[in-house]
Order: structure tokens, then sequence, then C-alpha cells
């Protein structure tokens, strides 16, 4: 059973705390080879993290959990592709992307960062 612990929403108005708690919700979901990028040339994103996962179901709930966190926080977020072989999800100043494996190959979207700051790596 996972528990996530709620804090205070003057605590998670901060944005590295949002995405640090975001990519511990990924990694619970055993989201794998995640990567975040600050890019310097998107105008709509402070971050865009980049991940694969290993089947569709695993990509809604992962989805579903990120958003659902996101509002709890009062945050506001679009999504699309559900069911599909890539989701973006975006939120203030964040861009999500999860990938199937296949996808994540034939898209290269990684390239699309190339001179980005690479933020951090996991998995």
């Amino acid at each position: 059973m996972v528990i996530y612990l709620l804090v205070s929403n003057n605590i998670y108005k901060n944005k590295n705390v949002i995405l640090d708690s975001i990519i511990d919700i990924l990694l619970i979901q055993n989201i794998k080879d995640i990567k975040v990028y600050e890019p310097k040339a998107d105008v709509y994103s402070d971050y865009a993290i980049i991940s694969t996962a290993s089947s569709n179901i695993q990509m809604n709930s992962a989805l579903r959990k990120v958003s659902s966190f996101l509002k709890v926080n009062g945050r506001e977020d679009l999504s699309e592709g559900l069911n599909s072989s890539w989701i973006l999800l975006q939120s203030e100043g964040l861009s999500l992307h999860i990938f199937s494996e296949e996808a994540r190959k034939y898209y290269s979207i990684d390239d699309l960062y190339f001179d980005s700051n690479l933020v951090n790596q996991y998995g």
C-alpha cells in the first residue's frame, strides 16, 4: 500500500517540491528511464519530464496519480493520449511525457532537448 504524505499548500508552491513529488509518484509506479530537462527555448515549460512505461495500464495509472496530486495541490492540468503509446500532461510550467518503449524509440523526443540542461535522470 502506498501512502502519500500531503503537506500544506504553502510548501507546495515551490516548483522544485512539486517536481520532486511527481518524480516520486512516477518511481512508485515503476516508470523507468526518467529524465528531467530544463528547456532553454520552451516558453511553455520550465521543466520537461520524459519517461517510459511498460504498458498502457501503467501509463494511465501514473497519469491519474500525477493528475490527482496536482489537483490536491491546487494546480490545473491538461492531458491527452490516454490509452495510446504517448501521454502528455501540461501543468503550469511542467510538461510530462510518458511513452511506451517502442514509441520513445520511434519519436526520439529526447533529441528535441539536446541543448537543454539535464536536471536529473532516474533509472
